[in-house]
């Protein structure tokens, strides 16, 4: 453990109110008979594990995958299980009612094009309506969702975006995924005093013209660095976004990109990994995009590197958050997301609908697509499942339930992620 690790646990362990908030935790978990203080050990180590821990105001960010803590939201993820009496046991086995995240696609028009696409084949229905999504929020907040995505597309091209923002109250913690499209610093200012609490700005690059390539968008470059600056000024916790395709992991050049992106303002680097799905179903030379499991151990050994160094924001993976080291890949059980028209995904990145949520609503579509899927899988559900996805859809996105619940039965996980199986020993 390294010294600004060590200096920020201290921290919190002086903290009164995280002290409070501790305390509080395992006055709920300890209703579980199953429960014990060597286990409350393990499940706060396993949170922290492989994390660079950051304060903002006055709340500590501890994994990519959770909400801030103390906060709100922290105590909704807690508590999203159907008993109450053994919470810390419904927790240990992924047993919900509700996903972690759920991310929204307000809209599926954007004005970038970029390579990696996750929204492109998809049917071209009418979008839901400010009401609907407002519905959808709703219900999503009932289930226990703590964090809630916007994303596209590109959200900011809704004109009824504050709106949709507001309605997401203190029990989520609400995240907007954007380009950095037309986000000034006005704009920025208007979404957190409407209830945003951060934002993820796309920035694949150091080098200008990489990320507009990328992008497809000469202009893509400056909106995003503008846009990191206007969030960060107006008070939202702002992190970076940025798709590393396999043959761009260099050490060298990310540590120029953390650079670039904590100089204009942003508290945290997100690395994402190219998915098989949309516009790269299409692509000829996936071996130089596409990850392999030496890509990642090696993206992996750089983010843990870069986490050391106090003059870099903090990096986060998917390659390490859903490892099975970590969390695994929560497609389904953990994560899922709605399309611009209502239908229920696994995630953003695997075109199976499980049904249109405005029509059947999310709680029982979530509910059959949490029991078909079953576990956090070991490994990208994307990867495996999108090739069979596209080729059973004939190339007309999303496929069908009947189809998606047959092929989902099939690949269905046994042996849980490493966080997990600690918790479950010695029951």
């Amino acid at each position: 453990m390294n010294i600004t690790k060590i200096k920020i646990l201290l921290e919190m362990s002086l903290d009164k109110e995280v002290i409070k908030h501790l305390l509080k935790i395992n006055k709920i978990l300890k209703e579980d008979k199953k429960f014990n203080i060597v286990k409350y050990i393990k499940l706060l180590y396993n949170m922290q594990k492989g994390e660079k821990i950051i304060k903002f105001n006055h709340q500590y960010i501890i994994s990519t995958f959770l909400p801030p803590f103390p906060s709100d939201a922290f105590y909704t993820n807690l508590m999203a299980v159907e008993d109450k009496k053994n919470i810390f046991t419904q927790q240990a086995y992924a047993k919900r009612s509700g996903p972690i995240s759920c991310y929204l696609s307000l809209t599926h028009k954007c004005p970038n094009n970029c390579v990696y696409c996750s929204a492109k084949n998809r049917d071209e229905e009418e979008e839901l309506t400010v009401k609907e999504w407002k519905t959808i929020i709703k219900d999503l907040q009932e289930m226990k969702t703590c964090i809630i995505g916007l994303t596209g597309g590109e959200p900011l091209i809704r004109e009824d975006i504050l709106e949709i923002v507001q309605a997401i109250d203190h029990r989520s913690t609400a995240i907007l995924f954007t380009s950095g499209y037309n986000l000034t610093y006005k704009k920025a200012k208007e979404l957190k005093e409407n209830g945003l609490f951060g934002i993820g700005i796309s920035l694949d690059s150091h080098d200008k013209e990489i990320h507009n390539r990328n992008r497809k968008d000469e202009n893509a470059f400056d909106f995003a660095l503008k846009a990191i600056k206007n969030a960060n000024r107006a008070g939202l916790y702002t992190f970076a976004q940025t798709v590393i395709l396999k043959d761009h992991i260099n050490e060298d050049a990310m540590f120029k990109l953390f650079t670039v992106a904590k100089k204009h303002g942003a508290h945290e680097v997100k690395v994402l990994e190219p998915i098989l799905s949309g516009s790269l179903l299409d692509e000829k030379k996936l071996d130089e995009i596409l990850y392999d499991s030496e890509s990642r151990a090696k993206l992996i050994k750089i983010q843990h590197k870069a986490n050391r160094r106090k003059d870099f924001p903090k990096i986060t993976s998917f390659a390490y958050t859903e490892s099975e080291s970590k969390f695994g890949c929560g497609a389904g059980t953990q994560h899922s997301y709605i399309s611009a028209v209502g239908d229920l995904y696994p995630c953003d990145f695997v075109p199976m609908s499980f049904g249109k949520v405005q029509t059947i609503g999310i709680k029982k579509a979530w509910k059959e697509m949490n029991d078909t899927i079953g576990i956090p899988k070991i490994g990208c559900f994307a990867q495996k499942i999108n090739k069979q996805v596209y080729k059973q859809s004939q190339g007309k996105l999303p496929l069908q339930m009947k189809e998606a619940k047959e092929l989902c039965s099939k690949h269905k996980s046994k042996r849980f992620p490493k966080y997990y199986r600690s918790l479950q020993r010695w029951f």
